[in-house]
């Protein structure tokens, strides 16, 4: 049995987070399915990491959810062209989630949280 350090080890690694922010950064300028673009992009990064035993969990959604919609932003983040994610993911216990807000902007956008 993996300890949780080696999970959160290889969830964290610096490849992963690397390979993560080239995920996040190529997401593209703000359109209409950018929201479900990302949220796709982010589970299937997700997903292998579970399917390699980086996760808990016996079901992908024990195991980690994503969410960029209108569930995490509002008409002015779109508007604004704001990208907005709640990510949850599984490493201590299963369905147990710690949970991350990130916000991608445009050029231009305002960074105003609120």
């Amino acid at each position: 049995m993996k300890s949780t350090g080696d999970r959160v080890e290889k969830v964290g690694c610096s490849a992963k987070r690397k390979r993560l922010a080239r995920v996040w950064g190529g997401l593209g300028p703000r359109g209409g399915g950018v929201g479900a673009n990302g949220r796709q992009t982010i589970a299937e990064f997700l997903y292998n990491g579970w399917r390699g035993g980086a996760l808990l969990g016996s079901t992908v959604d024990e195991a980690l959810f994503v969410r960029c919609d209108r569930s995490t932003m509002t008409q002015n983040d779109l508007d604004n062209g704001r990208l907005v994610c709640l990510i949850g993911v599984a490493i201590i216990k299963p369905a147990e989630f710690v949970i991350f807000r990130i916000s991608q902007y445009s050029a231009g956008a305002a960074q105003v949280e609120g």
